[in-house]
């Protein structure tokens, strides 16, 4: 699998150029991935995709470019995403983490391995919506 990623630097005027936000999105639901891919790509985020626990871990080890957000289902068919998370968050400690879910915030299948701190979507959810708790979690992460 490849990947494209612009590097930071300058335009040939000599302005700064910042580095888009990398979106590492892990769903096993091929249209979702697609579907959300897209939408982000749009907002400027360059993404990364992986289908499974396994492919997560096998992509965050032979990815060299920077990842600021993990965007992680929480029931994938290989793993609880919130372990999966984990696991990822050991190799890259400065990456956030927003997780997506079919199930609604007072479900206790979620609030049992989710803290009240973790910054979670419920699906469906808009475009802003899930931009809005990129940014929000991106920018809890310390520099």
């Amino acid at each position: 699998m490849g990947f494209l990623m612009r590097d930071a630097g300058s335009t040939d005027s000599g302005e700064a150029v910042e580095r888009p936000k990398v979106v590492f999105l892990v769903d096993d639901d091929h249209e979702f991935r697609e579907i959300t891919s897209e939408l982000l790509k749009r907002r400027g985020y360059e993404m990364i995709l992986a289908a499974s626990a396994e492919e997560a871990s096998e992509v965050i080890e032979s990815y060299e470019g920077e990842i600021d957000v993990l965007l992680m289902d929480i029931n994938l068919p290989d793993g609880w995403g919130a372990t999966v998370a984990y696991r990822l968050c050991q190799i890259r400690p400065n990456m956030a983490v927003v997780y997506t879910t079919g199930f609604t915030k007072g479900d206790p299948v979620l609030s049992s391995g989710l803290g009240s701190a973790d910054f979670v979507v419920t699906k469906p959810f808009t475009s802003e919506q899930l931009a809005s708790e990129l940014e929000r979690a991106m920018n809890s992460v310390p520099s």
